[in-house]
């Protein structure tokens, strides 16, 4: 029976950066009945300070109870640093399930 031998080898790298920017935004929803169960929630924000500009935005259609709201949204989030930054743009966006709850 031939041996197998396994070598494994780490490498770990971690170069890091403080990014230290201001936000402002606004969040909400809109309603789409008159009994407001069916409703449109969004968010928008906005940035800068380290990073040349920085936002966010999400929005979807969603269900309210008097518990809570479930909602299906997209998001888009964009981050553009300036050029001697570590990470220098950096996008995700991408559909989430969202599930809120008051008490």
């Amino acid at each position: 029976m031939p041996a197998c031998i396994v070598h494994a080898a780490s490498v770990h790298v971690s170069p890091s950066q403080d990014i230290f920017d201001g936000f402002a935004g606004v969040r909400g929803q809109v309603s789409l009945t008159s009994d407001g169960r069916w409703i449109v929630p969004y968010y928008l924000d906005i940035g800068a300070g380290t990073s040349r500009f920085t936002w966010q935005a999400s929005g979807g259609v969603g269900y309210a109870w008097k518990w809570g709201d479930a909602s299906l949204t997209y998001r888009y989030l964009a981050f553009y640093g300036s050029g001697d930054q570590l990470v220098q743009t950096l996008r995700f966006n991408g559909p989430s399930a969202n599930v809120t709850f008051r008490f």
